[in-house]
């Protein structure tokens, strides 16, 4: 009796069909939901491009496939990253990280300001910076919260590297003081959703001191704030300068952090056991394919989120028009924080194995090239396709986004942390939430 020799090999085999811990699970360093989620990619190509008159579907229904497909293919994309940046050298390994590290988010992004530009309409705009706004607050204050409280659930007291979320922080000191500087009431500050400025104050004597206000406040009506007031004095002699001096200076920061945290002082990335109380080696990046194998992913992935991102701003538009919830609060949960889902997930399982440095870092990573690299580079892509994009936040996102990155810091001072610390973060994190869900939509919108 002869043997069969075997031809194939048993990647998985599971013998119960639902378990709550599959998640764990990878097929060819894939987790076993970004396999899973890969055939609503193309469903929502073939919806979005076939169906253009919506007989099939309709717009929201869309809108929400095209928001779901982003999650697998950003989780792609940080995975052929990953493996890129592990087989090549210092160089490379910084050029891709901050080429496609972020091209999730812009590609959305560009095409929203793309989109509101064609239409007249400067609600993508606003869209835009309540999402960038978000992706910042969530990645602070969220991720490593929600770490912190899982985490602290199975261990009493969790240990991170001090020295290496200090980097991250001392970055996000820099770029929040200097994107949301044009933001400060006084420099172009729009003064958020409840400002009050007017270019007609009342003559009336009667209307300083009307009968029906014994305190003698002013009263104002038909009040704004136009940057373009006065011919945009104000906006082209000092604000856009400025805008155009702080986008140059923080990519070359950012460069500089790179080379400070790979190159000269890669040892502060080091975990020890004596640190963290984790067992084994120190972390090192793990490659799952190969380099030419990762190109075609990243590339296939970048193409396959362009074509998602427009059908997602394709369809956002009756989501606005329709919906009574601020739009603040629209940019600044869904727009924000559904393509970081893989990375949040990531980050809770770093925790689970009392790896919080790991969980902070991809926090802390995001948040900075939010405002080192993202924010930038759509301010120099409306030199060459100009757009309705001003880099003036509102008083909300400046006191939530410099709120966030202080309370931060506070928490990661010793660095040793417990679930109580986590959920201070969460639930602060919560009550922004609140603030922009009664908030209302910006103006015009």
């Amino acid at each position: 009796q002869t043997e069969v020799p075997l031809e194939g090999e048993v990647i998985l085999c599971c013998y119960r069909a639902v378990n709550p811990y599959y998640y764990k699970y990878a097929v060819d360093g894939i987790n076993v939901f970004a396999v899973n989620l890969l055939p609503l990619v193309l469903v929502t190509l073939v919806l979005g491009y076939v169906d253009s008159h919506n007989h099939l579907t309709s717009s929201s229904v869309k809108f929400t496939l095209a928001l779901l497909s982003i999650m697998p293919l950003s989780y792609y994309i940080g995975m052929a990253i990953a493996s890129i940046s592990a087989q090549s050298n210092f160089a490379v390994g910084a050029v891709v990280n901050a080429t496609f590290g972020s091209i999730t988010e812009l590609t959305f992004y560009i095409t929203a300001l793309i989109k509101g530009s064609r239409e007249g309409n400067r609600c993508y705009a606003e869209i835009v910076k309540s999402a960038l706004t978000g992706t910042l607050v969530g990645c602070v204050l969220f991720v490593p919260g929600l770490c912190m409280v899982i985490g602290g659930i199975r261990h009493q007291e969790q240990r991170f590297n001090s020295r290496s979320a200090g980097v991250g922080s001392a970055l996000l000191f820099l770029s929040v003081g200097g994107e949301l500087r044009t933001g400060v009431p006084g420099f172009g500050g729009t003064g958020g959703p409840t400002s009050l400025g007017t270019t007609h104050p009342p003559t009336h004597p009667m209307s300083l001191h009307p009968a029906g206000n014994p305190l003698g406040h002013y009263l104002c009506h038909n009040c704004h704030f136009d940057l373009m007031d006065n011919n945009g004095t104000l906006y082209y002699s000092h604000v856009q300068p400025l805008v155009y001096t702080v986008s140059l200076l923080l990519p070359a920061a950012y460069l500089i952090g790179l080379f400070f945290t790979l190159k000269t002082h890669s040892h502060i990335y080091d975990i020890h056991i004596s640190d963290c109380h984790m067992p084994g080696h120190h972390h090192s990046a793990v490659v799952h394919w190969s380099r030419w194998r990762a190109l075609v992913i990243l590339l296939l992935s970048t193409l396959c989120m362009s074509a998602c991102a427009d059908l997602a701003t394709e369809h956002i538009s009756p989501i606005l028009t329709n919906s009574t919830i601020s739009q603040y609060f629209i940019g600044v949960t869904v727009l924000a924080m559904v393509p970081e889902l893989p990375e949040i997930v990531n980050g809770i399982q770093f925790a689970l194995q009392n790896n919080l440095s790991l969980s902070i870092e991809i926090g802390n990573c995001i948040a900075v090239q939010v405002c080192m690299l993202q924010i930038p580079i759509l301010v120099l892509f409306t030199i060459f396709y100009p757009t309705n994009f001003t880099l003036v936040f509102s008083d909300l996102h400046v006191y939530a986004s410099m709120f966030s990155v202080v309370l931060m810091n506070y928490i990661f001072m010793d660095g040793k942390c417990d679930y109580f610390q986590g959920t201070v973060l969460v639930m602060v994190y919560f009550i922004l939430l609140a603030v922009y869900f009664f908030a209302p939509s910006p103006s015009g919108c």
